[in-house]
This record gives C-alpha cells, sequence and structure tokens, in this order.
C-alpha cells in the first residue's frame, strides 16, 4: 500500500477546511423590509433592489427624512434631528434587531470592522459610558466618535483625550473635513466597497450607507454637492471603519416594521444608534 506524505494530507485538511466559510459571511448584503412581531421562521439573505430600499426606508414615517442623494440610489441617507433624537454608542456584540425591538432605539447605523477573522473586534478606541475597553492606536484610524451630553461629534484623534466624552470609538478614514472633502483622488485606486457614515450638521446628524460598492472620494464628493444643494450645514463625514458589512437599519413611526440593509441579526462592532430625546422635566 503506497503511503501519502505527511505534508499532503495536512494541505488536503487544510484545503478540505476552507471549503466551508464562516457562517456570518453567507449572506453579508441582505436587505429589505421584516415586519414585527419578528417570525422564527424569518430569514435574511435576500437583496431588495436599490429604489425598492429607498422606498422601504421613505415609507417607514416621517419621524426621520430618508434621501437618496446621487444616482443609482447608491446613497442612503437618514436625517435625525438634534431636537429630537439623542445619540448611543453601542458596544461590540451589539444586534440591531434587538437594539430597534427591545431597547427603544429608532434607527441603528454601522459596520463590522475589516478583520475577517474577527470583525467584531475594534481596532482602536473603544470607550462606553466612561469606561475603556480598547485603548487608542496612534496609527490607523485618525478620527474619535465621541458621544456626551446627549450630543455627538466628530474630532481628530489627537484632540482626543480620556474624559472628553462618555462613550467615543476610533472610526475612519474622514471623508469631510470642516466642510471639505478630505479624501485624496488617489482612493479610486484602490477596491471600492459598501460603505456606512455618520456626518454631523448644525440642526442634525446624517447616517447612511453605500448600498454598491463605492470609493469614499465619490461619496464624499456627492456628499458634498448634497449639502450645498440642499442648504444643509454639514462640517464632518466619517467612514465607519468596517467595509464589509455596513449596516442601517429604521424602525417604521409605529414600531411595526423594521427596513434595513446589512444583517441586522450579526454583532457588529461599531454601531451609533438614535432614541427619541426624553422629555423634559418643567
Amino acid at each position: 500500500m503506497r503511503k501519502i506524505p505527511a505534508a499532503v494530507l495536512v494541505l488536503a485538511i487544510l484545503l478540505t477546511g476552507c471549503e466551508e466559510p464562516a457562517p456570518r459571511f453567507e449572506a453579508p448584503l441582505a436587505s429589505g423590509v421584516v415586519t414585527l412581531p419578528l417570525l422564527d421562521t424569518q430569514r435574511f439573505d435576500a437583496m431588495m433592489s436599490a429604489a425598492g430600499l429607498v422606498a422601504a426606508f421613505q415609507g417607514s414615517g416621517t419621524a426621520v427624512a430618508v434621501h437618496a442623494p446621487g444616482a443609482g440610489n447608491s446613497l442612503v441617507v437618514a436625517h435625525v434631528m438634534r431636537s429630537r433624537f439623542e445619540p448611543v454608542i453601542l458596544g461590540a456584540n451589539t444586534i440591531a434587531l434587538d437594539a430597534l425591538m427591545d431597547g427603544g432605539y429608532t434607527l441603528v447605523v454601522g459596520s463590522g470592522f475589516v478583520s475577517v477573522f474577527d470583525p467584531v473586534s475594534p481596532l482602536g478606541l473603544l470607550q462606553l459610558d466612561g469606561e475603556v475597553q480598547s485603548e487608542l492606536t496612534p496609527h490607523g484610524y485618525t478620527r474619535i466618535l465621541g458621544v456626551g451630553d446627549g450630543e455627538l461629534s466628530i474630532i481628530g484623534r489627537r484632540d482626543y483625550h480620556p474624559g472628553l466624552f462618555e462613550s467615543a470609538i476610533q472610526v475612519g478614514p474622514g471623508v469631510v473635513e470642516r466642510g471639505k472633502l478630505d479624501i485624496r483622488p488617489q482612493e479610486r485606486e484602490l477596491p471600492p466597497y459598501i460603505r456606512a457614515f455618520v456626518a454631523t450638521c448644525d440642526d442634525r446628524w446624517l447616517a447612511g450607507i453605500a448600498q454598491a460598492p463605492m470609493h469614499l472620494y465619490d461619496v464624499g464628493e456627492s456628499l458634498v454637492t448634497y449639502f450645498a444643494s440642499n442648504s444643509l450645514a454639514c462640517d464632518e463625514v466619517v467612514n465607519l471603519s468596517g467595509d464589509r458589512e455596513a449596516l442601517l437599519a429604521l424602525i417604521s413611526d409605529d414600531r411595526e416594521s423594521i427596513a434595513y440593509f446589512g444583517n441586522p441579526t450579526l454583532p457588529k462592532a461599531s454601531v451609533v444608534a438614535f432614541r427619541a430625546r426624553r422629555a423634559q422635566p418643567n
């Protein structure tokens, strides 16, 4: 009987193991509308058309306005008014459906980080309710998205110091800074990806995604044009770090359905959520 070299056996085992992808990457680009309460048989493995998804977001109600700037409905932008909503940074392993159905949130936006092997581990700063769970890294992502006193801000990494925010996360790249495009045209030489991003404006925050793979330069260029044509005073736009699992999910005004892009049942590393502000006592 002919013996098979051990090295060949090891290689065969490794190749066999590579045939089945990790479960969380079976359907990373799910989108659609789900009716609540959620059925046990509900699946998240199909894609709605780009135009259909925009219509679904827009049909969720009037609490959050949703627009599709540019051509082809690739970009989806949700307008979250500061007077009505407050932001919260949710921790790693957060599931969007749980936040919307059980946590009382209205909208969530986020992504996994770029690591295929561990996409819910933060690459840089993650601070939640004053507790630093992952330290700031001096290299890599150059922006800090911070939340405190019911407000959301985007600052440069060098401007951050402990105690500045209640919760914060290191994100990037920056797309728009001080109202100007902050991405070089050479970025178009890199592969395009789906995107999730947040923008700060004078009276609102914008949460958005790119349904189709896009270069950040094109995302930023489209948004700057959109701001100008709609008289929006928006100073900062930042990419939410992960380019594999962009997420945007919005619950309807009657809380009976959820429109979503990205599988809302999978945990994400960077998730920003918005909920209605509590009425202030007289």
